[in-house]
């Protein structure tokens, strides 16, 4: 089989995520990185084995031993470097979201719709084993007919004396760099992008936003409540995300946060209870359907195996010449989806995802 060579551009935490879907992989190899911290350039390179390291993008990108990029970046940087991307001629994998404007998004539809190469937005909520078994049960009718979605998201503590890391989440908060919305944009394109994965599009959308002074002097966009109607049919979701100090969430990842999710049928439910961290103490997976409950565990269900899932549908889909998810379109509908929220609770009224432009 080919052998891919694809550059990082962009080495922060993040990529202790991305990394190991590239060790011992016979499809890919990761063969390039860059990043403007020098220090934390050779520190991965060190750590990684990799010797082609760059401070500027344009440079890995016109390296010709590059076919594919990942780009690991603050989200403004997204749409710029995107577009060098495929006009350079390799394939991309974005990191969520796609851009931080309906217009960037846009630019980005049309140049990777005029480009041979492969262009998709990496949302690894979707490769979630435990996600992916609930759209499979979902679909096979085994609750009847979809109903609801329920989401729930909550953030803590990781336990000790346990802080937001200055250097990792201080991006994040400037709304110039994250597109502003730590909860609703930066978090929550994570779910979204679930909500519609498993009942569909969004006609309209209704929300309330809290949004108040942390650490740092930081904004954080908690707690948050939105409500949703689905096209085309009586079906609606909810949307809660809270925010506690005193919440110890246990995690893997150096996240203390956690989500789950309730699907409504005809004739059952089904719950997700876990994603980023595990703080329900339950099977990943359990359905309820005709007065029997069926719990699921025979599953990896760590954040990591989302990530290293989804890095091999990239690979997978640049080998075959299938379309990976998220496409550039699906991207911009689940943006439209974070701005319309934000929207609605700024202005006190109902959205519909299109008037974000």
């Amino acid at each position: 089989m080919t052998e891919l060579r694809v550059g990082f551009i962009g080495t922060g935490d993040i990529t202790d995520l991305h990394y190991p879907a590239y060790h011992d992989n016979p499809k890919a190899a990761l063969t390039a990185i860059c990043d403007v911290d020098e220090a934390r350039l050779h520190q991965r390179a060190a750590e990684w084995g990799v010797e082609k390291t760059y401070t500027d993008y344009r440079k890995l990108l016109a390296d010709p031993d590059v076919d594919a990029v990942e780009i690991i970046t603050p989200h403004h940087l997204h749409c710029e470097i995107g577009l060098a991307a495929l006009e350079a001629g390799k394939h991309v994998s974005m990191q969520k979201p796609i851009a931080v404007t309906a217009a960037e998004c846009d630019l980005l539809i049309e140049a990777a719709n005029r480009s041979d190469q492969l262009f998709r937005v990496f949302e690894n909520f979707r490769y979630y084993p435990p996600m992916v078994k609930a759209k499979e049960l979902l679909e096979a009718g085994e609750i009847g007919e979809p109903l609801s979605i329920r989401v729930k998201c909550v953030q803590g503590v990781g336990g000790g004396d346990y802080e937001i890391p200055y250097r990792r989440w201080a991006w994040r908060f400037d709304p110039a760099q994250s597109g502003g919305g730590r909860v609703i944009f930066d978090y929550g394109y994570h779910v979204f992008s679930i909500i519609i994965w498993l009942m569909g599009d969004i006609e309209k959308v209704y929300s309330w936003i809290t949004n108040r002074e942390i650490q740092h002097g930081w904004i954080l966009d908690s707690p948050a409540v939105a409500i949703w109607k689905y096209k085309g049919a009586e079906k609606y979701g909810s949307y809660e995300a809270v925010t506690s100090d005193a919440m110890l969430v246990q995690t893997q990842y150096g996240r203390p946060e956690d989500e789950w999710v309730e699907l409504t049928g005809s004739r059952g439910f089904i719950w997700v209870t876990r994603c980023t961290s595990n703080l329900l103490d339950r099977p990943p997976v359990i359905m309820y359907r005709d007065g029997v409950t069926t719990e699921f565990s025979d599953m990896e269900s760590s954040m990591g195996a989302s990530f290293e899932i989804g890095i091999n549908d990239f690979f997978d889909g640049i080998l075959s010449g299938r379309q990976p998810q998220l496409t550039a379109e699906e991207g911009k509908a689940v943006f439209q989806f974070c701005r319309a929220i934000q929207l609605s609770a700024k202005e006190g009224r109902e959205v519909r995802p299109e008037e974000i432009k």
